[in-house]
């Protein structure tokens, strides 16, 4: 009877020991993982179409290379329906060319030979009767070197405004651009598109 009594504390005693040494081995446990909720899904606004320009179509003859219909940009002046129409020809007389001009569309320009008549259909027709009127001047006249006698020639510029012209260049520098012009007190936009065919800016 105490050989099984031996026996079994011996047993028991292994067990304890193996599990002491299972537990003093056993390889430490890792953290928790901590599962985080899936985002929500934000709605946003699909993106707007953005307008493409559509370019404005201008005709030119006379004496110009290629008379012709051009599709040009909103922004584009009479210089760059010359150049895209081949450039002027050798008997163009270009002091009856306002090469900054602002074009729209729908325009018409006539290029015209030294004395020959512009049509009455041409945007720059009325030049003929202005320069007619004012044989003194080369027009369009050069905003940075026209003088007070030359800038009251304008039409709707008198005295007090080609005075405020010079004392605005004088104090600013020179234009930069013929739309400036709007910047001297006195001269808004309807005195400018009255004037912006009789004006230009020295290269």
């Amino acid at each position: 009877m105490s050989q099984w009594r031996t026996l079994i504390i011996g047993i028991l005693i292994g067990l304890l020991v193996g599990g002491l040494i299972y537990l003093i081995s056993r390889p430490p446990s890792g953290e928790p993982i901590i599962l985080k909720q899936a985002p929500t899904a934000t709605k946003t606004s699909p993106p707007k179409a953005t307008p493409t320009p559509q370019p404005i179509m201008v005709q030119i003859n006379g004496e110009i290379a290629a008379p012709g219909v051009y599709p040009l940009d909103q922004d584009a002046r009479l210089s760059d329906l010359i150049e895209l129409a081949g450039g002027l020809t050798e008997n163009a007389d270009e002091k009856r060319v306002n090469q900054a001009s602002v074009l729209q569309d729908g325009d018409y320009f006539y290029i015209p030979r030294i004395d020959e008549e512009v049509p009455e259909t041409a945007r720059n027709a009325f030049l003929d009767i202005f320069i007619d009127q004012n044989p003194s001047y080369d027009y369009p006249l050069d905003l940075n070197s026209a003088t007070q006698d030359a800038l009251e020639t304008l039409p709707g510029i008198g005295p007090t405004k080609a005075a405020s012209i010079i004392n605005y260049r004088d104090q600013n520098g020179p234009f930069v651009s013929i739309e400036e012009l709007m910047n001297v007190e006195g001269i808004g936009p309807e005195t400018f598109t009255s004037l912006k065919d009789l004006i230009t800016i020295g290269q």
